[in-house]
């Protein structure tokens, strides 16, 4: 019996549907931390709340029993799909408004399992020696990049709204920015790190570096931050640009 396995078959299903937590979250009315115990199997779920997501999944009653007791539970709930035709219930895209301070629990709780997803991805991250290590590097800093900017904008419709958002959020705001400079750290002596050691020091203005790179000042900034890939065509000219900044600060 293994709540993680059965957890990760959950999970499954959820991103074959291309849900995110959020999204189950609000099928269900099973809070976004409540969900991710359960695809980890942190804890034991309340018998309401696995009733709750076999529902929004589309799942039959008992799916969760079965997939505890079996095997292999990523097999045994493809069986049970196979077996069953699921009705997916529709998601109601419409915006959320914040109700004050009963959302921003919401908002922490998105917060804290985007942070441990984060943490989850960066613990099996390859070897600095393997030739994709940079690539995966870059991809996670996109996925820390975009949830600290979510966080950061929970934040400000939480106050904006008049709850007390307190500390948590501007928290996980920085624990998301300390992650995030902690990997590009392990990129230090990229192209992308060293074009923004270059930035840096040239103390010219945005604008004036987008024009001699031949770049939008918004590109560069996701290219210094780790965020997106080198395009091919300025190459020679962001090391051209590196080389003389380096150039003027030895003279």
């Amino acid at each position: 019996m293994s709540r993680e396995a059965a957890g990760a078959a959950l999970r499954s299903v959820r991103e074959s549907r291309d849900w995110s937590l959020a999204d189950l979250a609000e099928a269900t009315g099973v809070s976004v931390m409540g969900l991710s115990y359960l695809e980890r199997g942190a804890r034991k779920p309340h018998k309401s709340t696995v009733q709750k997501v076999e529902n929004g999944l589309g799942l039959p009653p008992g799916t969760y029993a079965r997939l505890l007791v079996a095997d292999d539970a990523l097999a045994e709930v493809n069986r049970v799909l196979t077996e069953h035709s699921p009705v997916i219930p529709r998601r109601d895209t419409a915006a959320v408004i914040v109700d004050r301070g009963t959302d921003t629990a919401v908002f922490e709780d998105y917060a804290e399992a985007q942070l441990e997803a984060l943490t989850a991805v960066i613990e099996r991250l390859p070897a600095r020696s393997d030739s994709g290590y940079e690539n995966i590097v870059r991809s996670v800093i996109a996925q820390c990049l975009k949830a600290e900017r979510l966080a950061a904008n929970s934040w400000k419709v939480a106050v904006t709204s008049g709850a007390d958002a307190g500390a948590a959020l501007l928290g996980h705001v920085r624990a998301l920015e300390s992650i995030r400079r902690a990997l590009l750290d392990r990129l230090s002596e990229s192209l992308g790190a060293q074009l923004d050691r270059a930035c840096a020091h040239s103390g010219l203005p945005e604008s004036v570096i987008a024009g001699l790179l031949g770049l939008p000042v918004e590109q560069i900034w996701d290219i210094r931050n780790g965020s997106a890939a080198l395009p091919p065509n300025a190459v020679d000219r962001i090391r051209a640009f590196i080389a003389d900044v380096d150039r003027n600060r030895g003279q």
